[in-house]
């Protein structure tokens, strides 16, 4: 899809569907940012804490696998 649009605001046939095309490919690439943003928070505040409880040195090696496949279903 942003191919095509890419495409179109390059070798579009009038100004306004060139004007069109590039205005959607902005607002695809803006929102695109914006849910990676949101995604990358999300997974990294999951990570942080796992990391946060692994550094204990009063976790058993048990009770460590159980929050590493916990994390896994998480993500």
């Amino acid at each position: 899809m942003q191919f095509m649009l890419e495409s179109i605001a390059q070798k579009g046939s009038s100004n306004s569907i060139c004007g069109e095309a590039s205005g959607c490919l902005i607002v695809m690439k803006f929102f695109e940012f914006i849910l990676i943003l949101f995604f990358m928070r999300k997974i990294i505040g999951i990570i942080y804490l796992l990391c946060r409880v692994l550094q204990q040195k009063s976790l058993d090696i048990l009770n460590a696998i159980d929050l590493i496949s916990t994390t896994k279903a998480l993500l």
